[in-house]
């Protein structure tokens, strides 16, 4: 599999730091901005999985950046890390379709940011691979003769589809529930 990126923006650099040193050892590449305009500065240049962004910053806040990551990227997964937690604001992100979940600040445990920056990984690739394999049923039922389609890669998507579901189940079992 691919090597994934997440990309954090946060106008804080105290925050940023705190991220970089939860994230240092995670297997994805990751990428820091310090205001929504260097966010996308960022996306033009790198393949972007994951973004996790606050909601308050200054000239283009969290809500303007991520309208523009849906309609430029609309394949990346929105993430919201904030303390900013008007209702108006986060419901219409929500309701919109922007968010796929939000974190307040302060975070609860450094644990708990890992797994779900993981669960937007591993739904970004769940989708990558439902389009992938929705793509070659359709051209089967096109007709087209199953050696134009690299059933090997099939097989190995499937395998290696098991073998995450078990890693993530023996991962998540692994993780104590806090009270």
């Amino acid at each position: 599999m691919e090597k994934r990126n997440v990309l954090f923006v946060d106008d804080d650099e105290q925050i940023l730091s705190a991220l970089k040193r939860v994230f240092i050892e995670e297997p994805y590449e990751t990428f820091f901005a310090d205001s929504g305009e260097e966010a996308i500065e960022i996306l033009q240049a790198s393949e972007v999985q994951v973004i996790v962004t606050d909601m308050r910053m200054p000239q283009t806040d969290g809500l303007e950046l991520l309208e523009i990551v849906k309609n430029k990227y609309p394949c990346i997964i929105r993430l919201v890390l904030s303390g900013y937690t008007e209702i108006d604001v986060l419901l219409t992100a929500i309701n919109q379709g922007q968010v796929f979940r939000f974190i307040t600040k302060p975070w609860k445990s450094n644990q708990e940011l890992k797994i779900v920056v993981r669960q937007a990984i591993e739904f970004y690739d769940l989708h990558n691979e439902r389009d992938m394999l929705m793509n070659f049923f359709e051209l089967w039922i096109e007709g087209v003769k199953p050696e134009s389609i690299d059933v090997q890669f099939l097989k190995n998507l499937i395998s290696t589809r098991k073998k995450h579901l078990y890693d993530w189940k023996r991962k998540c079992d692994a993780v104590p529930l806090e009270d």
